[in-house]
This record gives C-alpha cells, sequence and structure tokens, in this order.
C-alpha cells in the first residue's frame, strides 16, 4: 500500500504545471533521483518476493513513462532522458540501501 501511495505522490509532482517549489531541491535531477530511491526503496519492502531485475525493470518503466507522458505537452512539462538517468541513479541508490539492510535477496530473476 505504501509504494502505491508513493507512486501517487509522484506522478502528482511529475504531472501537475510546472513552477519553482521552494520546498523541493534546488536540481530538477536532484529531484528525480530522490523520487526514485523512495519508490525503489518502498516498492521493495512492499513486495519483497520480486526479484531485483523485475524491481529495476518496473522502476525504469515508470521513469521512461513518465517522460513519454510529458513529452505529451502536460503543462509546462517536457520529455527529457537525462531525467530517467537521474531515475536510474535513484534506483541504484535504493537497491543499495535494500542490500545494505538486508532486505533484497541476491535473486537475479
Amino acid at each position: 500500500m505504501a509504494a502505491v501511495a508513493a507512486g501517487l505522490v509522484v506522478g502528482w509532482f511529475a504531472f501537475r504545471p510546472a513552477m519553482e517549489v521552494e520546498g523541493g531541491l534546488p536540481w530538477d535531477k536532484a529531484n528525480h533521483a530522490s523520487a526514485f530511491l523512495v519508490l525503489t526503496v518502498v516498492t521493495g519492502l512492499g513486495w519483497p518476493r520480486l526479484s531485483r531485475l523485475w524491481l529495476v525493470a518496473l522502476m525504469l518503466l515508470a521513469g521512461v513513462a513518465v517522460e513519454l507522458i510529458q513529452g505529451l505537452d502536460v503543462v509546462g512539462r517536457d520529455a527529457d532522458a537525462m531525467d530517467v538517468v537521474a531515475d536510474g541513479v535513484g534506483i541504484l541508490a535504493g537497491l543499495a540501501i535494500l542490500r545494505v539492510q538486508g532486505i533484497r535477496g541476491s535473486r537475479a530473476a
């Protein structure tokens, strides 16, 4: 349930009209990395039997989908491949946290 809630929050931030947010991180890519770090950790906790490979695939698919939808001219938004790279950084950091905490097994698939 927490993963769904986190996904909805990230979706709200991704698809609302773009504006400067005082509470947000000053660099857009850091916002992406932070969001996907949280999504990866929460999803890993919510579905502990999901392999790392599927977790990464699911997170990357979500990141690409966000950019494709933003490319459809969501108010004040545009698609940026570097945002997906930043998402990937967050995903890797999330996997590292899960691994260090012993939450994620070593299964590849």
